[in-house]
């Protein structure tokens, strides 16, 4: 007998889940009274009393331990497998997205949850006469959707459809936003900034320049990092912010598009569930999943779709897209380049990293072009020789050579415990490090292949190395300045504390660069600080598939792999034979 009618039993479910992680499927499980306790996250009584619920529902059967300490036994009537197949079948029917997407983190086989069919409501519905939704999903739980601390780039996306900064860029250019016009004077030493009219928040208000001020008072006590000559705040009347600096910063404007910059209401506590904001969609967050919903009276008009939903499920192979129902599966798939690079970096609190023969020996060994050709690698192949593809483009890839890693090896008379090699925990990460601990071992020099998550950032004090990835936002210079200021970001928690003083003191040179050209000399100085003594090592441009839907208009994921949902809209179905 089923235990499910229309609303799944989650402490059931929870429990079955997890012998299934533990032990597989089998006839019986062994289980103690604290294993449940720790488990269903409960007291004694409440376990004992959950407990002869399931048995008396004919959920299970119990056979209790003798004695204090031993283990019960547990049997079930019905396989897990056929029990998840049945309410996999019935959530699908009742089109229950949210149990689904719950149903999948459980730690059972995605498959047995993502079928065909459920892949199916994944995409746009109707809900009612012309209200659009579009459902995607995404692979990881969200880190901090509080603009000061994100520090990823799906959640900076978000909160760039929540809220609204100053100023936006297009290009490499500066376009007005919630600012019409901006001035420069005295010399650098002030901005003003001139605002939009009825500029509405989403609990009603009108935006003033209050509003500004209080946001740059947050900016000055949490992240005080992106402007750090910040003296004062005037608001002389409603619609008017001047800026006062204790030095010149043309960089200014620039730092004001950033997220750590996005405009919050002074009236309003900050939710990172339900973020108050301008934007042209209000946000809210439940169980994991995402809810985007169209804010009609957004200042640059409503968007053209009515939501769109982000669930949480399980990480696959492909990489995420946005479907049509109604349709065919058909999408559209091209490989696109990530503005940013992947990159492995050392921890300068750990002693091995002291050694700068063994730091350059790892450069040495972690050739690209062998990952691709050990691994056997689908996606396009683009090893970095800088953070940005544009950039790498204008300079060649240094080949590597083992004998001479193997040599540097011998130099660096490494005889302390194995290197610890931190790598996301994803199976693509994994497998690059795996593969790269292989490598080493092979000449003599022993890595432990260690796992962690992007919300993990501060627990990986222990690694002597570690793999990831840094993507640009919309403005690389500043997305660069981001990366190596920010103190959630592992430049600044890793790097030895004499490079990250010149980093500063090459970053600070934006203050006085006014064209593109000049701030990238100054990345050039950076790279140089970074790379010269092998503290990091950049691997290589990610290149990912970007699926849409041929139904979904007008839209395409830009150099960073995000989507404008303003603009985002969908054809007719009937259009896809014309």
């Amino acid at each position: 007998m089923s235990p499910f009618l229309t609303t799944p039993d989650w402490l059931y479910l929870t429990l079955r889940a997890e012998l299934y992680r533990r032990s597989g499927e089998a006839q019986a499980y062994l289980v103690t009274l604290p294993e449940l306790m720790r488990l269903w996250r409960c007291s004694d009584k409440t376990a004992k009393r959950q407990l002869r619920r399931l048995v008396t529902e004919h959920h299970v059967h119990y056979v209790p331990g003798r004695g204090r300490g031993h283990r019960s036994c547990l049997r079930f009537p019905v396989s897990l497998y056929g029990e998840i197949s049945a309410l996999v079948c019935s959530l699908t029917q009742e089109q229950n997205v949210s149990a689904l997407a719950r149903l999948a983190r459980l730690p059972i086989p995605a498959a047995w949850v993502m079928t065909s069919e459920v892949g199916a409501l994944f995409g746009l519905t109707r809900p009612a006469p012309g209200v659009h939704r579009l459902r995607s999903v995404v692979m990881r739980d969200l880190s901090s959707l509080n603009p000061l601390h994100a520090s990823n780039t799906l959640e900076a996306h978000l909160l760039f459809q929540t809220l609204d900064p100053l100023l936006r860029v297009s290009g490499r250019q500066l376009k007005p936003h919630l600012a019409h016009h901006w001035e420069e004077a005295s010399g650098g030493l002030r901005w003003t900034f001139f605002l939009r009219r009825a500029v509405q928040f989403h609990h009603g208000r009108t935006l003033d320049s209050a509003d500004v001020a209080h946001t740059m008072s947050r900016l000055q006590a949490s992240a005080g990092w992106l402007l750090p000559h910040l003296t004062g705040v005037e608001t002389p009347d409603p619609l008017t912010v001047t800026v006062h600096l204790n030095r010149p910063d043309c960089f200014l404007p620039w730092r004001l598009t950033g997220t750590q910059a996005l405009i919050t209401p002074r009236d309003v506590p900050y939710d990172e569930a339900a973020p108050t904001g301008t934007g042209a969609f209000r946000l809210t967050v439940a169980e994991g999943n995402i809810r985007l919903r169209a804010f009609d009276a957004h200042f640059g008009g409503p968007p053209l779709i009515d939501e769109v939903e982000f669930y949480r499920v399980p990480r696959g192979e492909d990489s995420p897209g946005y479907f049509v129902e109604g349709a065919d599966s058909r999408a559209s798939d091209a490989w696109q380049a990530e503005v940013g690079v992947q990159f492995l970096i050392w921890n300068a609190w750990r002693l091995a990293s002291q050694n700068a023969m063994l730091r350059a020996a790892v450069n040495e060994l972690y050739d690209v072009q062998a990952l691709w050709q050990d691994t056997k690698r689908q996606e396009p192949l683009r090893p970095a020789s800088s953070f940005y593809p544009r950039r790498t483009e204008e300079r060649p890839v240094r080949a590597h050579c083992l004998a001479r890693a193997a040599e540097l090896i011998r130099q660096a008379d490494h005889d302390g415990p194995p290197l610890k090699l931190y790598a996301l925990s994803w199976a693509q990460p994994q497998e690059e490090a795996r593969w790269l601990a292989a490598r080493a071992e092979c000449l003599g020099l022993r890595m432990e292949v260690c796992s962690f998550e992007l919300d993990d950032s501060l627990l990986i004090q222990d690694a002597d190395l570690v793999m990831l990835g840094e993507v640009a936002g919309a403005n690389e210079h500043l997305a660069f300045l981001t990366a190596m200021q920010q103190p959630e970001l592992l430049f600044r928690q890793l790097l030895p504390a004499d490079v990250l003083a010149r980093i500063d003191a090459a970053l600070d040179g934006f203050r006085m660069a006014y064209t593109f050209e000049e701030r990238d000399v100054i990345l050039d100085q950076v790279e140089e600080l970074l790379l010269s003594r092998y503290w990091m090592t950049l691997t290589y441009h990610r290149v990912k598939r970007r699926r849409l839907h041929p139904l979904i208009r007008d839209v395409w994921p830009d150099a960073y792999g995000r989507i404008d949902l303003k603009r985002l809209w969908v054809g007719s179905v009937g259009a896809l034979g014309s």
